[in-house]
């Protein structure tokens, strides 16, 4: 019972994490296609501009096309970059995995009792669910997972905190969050310390 609570509260935090990384990919890949297009749009229509062109610029004209040319070369370099990095495609993988984590989700979510427990046969049924949905989905990268989690950890909070008090200002509850977390850390760590001086 305990193992499925577990689960239950790490399937939750993983499908946020990848609905992050998906929308942030999927951002990033939309913006840098977006310049691209921009720029190809640009050196398609300077390619072929007159000295006059140049000079309304204020541009030497022999200068503007040397700069156009370094241009062009640049943005060639940046969709060779962004080849590379993946983005859209790693934005498809967790796109994939959030597929897979919701499916296993309404399962625990449709089996669970209104005591917020689980029948220890439905328990049985669920955890190769778990662990399938698991091992078919794309890794968290490991350096980013402590600010993924703690991203999704400060968002349920401050989703508490918005039921307790929905007139207030999002910015403001941002900030208690902040102080009510830090001086609760500090707070431990002077009390854990004030421990281990007395032992």
């Amino acid at each position: 019972m305990q193992e499925t609570q577990r689960q239950y509260r790490v399937l939750r935090q993983t499908l946020s994490i990848h609905a992050m990384l998906r929308d942030e990919f999927a951002r990033k890949a939309c913006i840098a296609e977006l310049l691209l297009l921009i720029c190809s749009v640009i050196f398609c229509a300077t390619t072929f501009a007159g000295d006059k062109f140049y000079q309304f610029l204020k541009l030497d004209p022999q200068n503007g096309q040397t700069i156009l040319g370094f241009a062009s070369v640049i943005a060639f370099s940046f969709s060779l970059t962004l080849m590379a990095l993946g983005w859209k495609g790693k934005a498809a993988l967790h796109r994939e995995a959030v597929t897979r984590w919701t499916g296993t989700l309404a399962e625990f979510q449709r089996h669970r009792g209104e005591d917020g427990d689980w029948p220890v046969e439905v328990c049985q049924k669920l955890s190769p669910m778990y662990w399938e949905a698991d091992r078919n989905s794309t890794d968290i990268p490991e350096g980013r997972f402590t600010r993924l989690k703690a991203r999704y950890l400060r968002k349920v909070q401050l989703s508490k905190l918005r039921d307790l008090y929905p007139g207030c200002p999002h910015l403001i509850l941002v900030l208690i969050l902040r102080a009510k977390d830090t001086i609760g850390a500090i707070s431990a760590l002077l009390s854990k310390r004030e421990q281990q001086e007395e032992g």
